[in-house]
C-alpha cells in the first residue's frame, strides 16, 4: 500500500476549517428541518469558540503528539492526537491491551509512519501500541497511531502475539490535543447523521 502522508502533510496545511465548516453548515441547513436546528447550533460555535483556534495545532516539544489526516471535499485535515494523554487515560482506566497476530493488525500501520532507516531509529517503548477505528475518520478500519514499528517488526519476525489496545468512536475523544480538532469530528458525525438522515433524536452541537 502506497503511502499519502508526505502528501497530506503538505496539503493539510493550507486546509482551511473555517470554511469547510461553514460548507458542512449550509449543506445541514438545506437537507432537513433536523437539520437546519444543528446548522444554527453549530454556526454559534463556529462564531464563538472556534474562531479564535488556530489551524495547523502547534505540536508542543517534548510532549508525545501524533498526526491523523482525513480527506475531505474541501481538502485534507490534521487531527491532532495527544499520544501522551492517551497512555495517561490507560493507566487512570486500567484499560487492558488486546492480543492480537502481527499479521492481522499490520494492515493498521501506514508504510509512511515507519521508518525503516535504523540509524534513525529512536526506540521509543515508552508509550504503548494504540489502534484507532473510527467510521468517521478511519473508514471503519484500524489505523496505528503510535507502535507503527513494533507493530513492523513484530509481523517481519512472525511474532505470534502483539498486545494492542484498541480504541473506537468516542472512546479516543479525550486524545484530542486541541479544540478544533474534537469539534470537527463532532461536526463530521452530526454532518453525516443529518445527511443520511438517521440522528433526529440529538446531536453532539447541543452538547459541545
Amino acid at each position: 500500500m502506497e503511502s499519502k502522508i508526505e502528501l497530506y502533510e503538505k496539503e493539510s496545511q493550507i486546509f482551511n476549517p473555517f470554511s469547510h465548516i461553514t460548507s458542512r453548515i449550509q449543506e445541514m441547513e438545506k437537507k432537513s428541518s433536523y437539520g437546519s436546528g444543528v446548522a444554527k447550533k453549530w454556526t454559534v460555535i463556529l462564531n464563538g469558540t472556534l474562531i479564535r483556534e488556530a489551524y495547523p495545532v502547534i505540536h508542543p516539544i517534548g510532549q508525545e503528539t501524533f498526526s491523523l489526516y482525513s480527506e475531505y471535499p474541501s481538502g485534507i485535515f490534521e487531527y491532532a492526537l495527544d499520544i501522551d494523554g492517551a497512555t495517561a487515560l490507560i493507566k487512570d482506566r486500567g484499560i487492558k491491551p488486546v492480543k492480537f497476530s502481527p499479521l492481522k493488525i499490520i494492515d493498521s500501520v501506514d508504510p509512511g509512519n515507519i521508518n525503516k532507516d535504523p540509524s534513525r531509529i529512536k526506540p521509543n517503548h515508552r508509550n504503548p501500541v494504540m489502534v484507532l477505528q473510527s467510521r468517521y475518520l478511519t473508514n471503519d478500519k484500524p489505523y496505528c497511531i503510535n507502535g507503527n514499528h513494533r507493530i513492523f517488526e513484530a509481523y517481519r519476525n512472525n511474532d505470534k502475539q502483539i498486545e494492542v489496545f484498541v480504541f473506537k468512536e468516542l472512546e479516543f475523544v479525550p486524545f484530542f490535543y486541541d479544540v478544533l480538532s474534537k469539534a470537527l469530528y463532532f461536526l463530521e458525525i452530526d454532518y453525516i447523521n443529518v445527511i443520511s438522515e438517521q440522528g433526529k433524536n440529538g446531536a453532539f452541537a447541543y452538547e459541545f
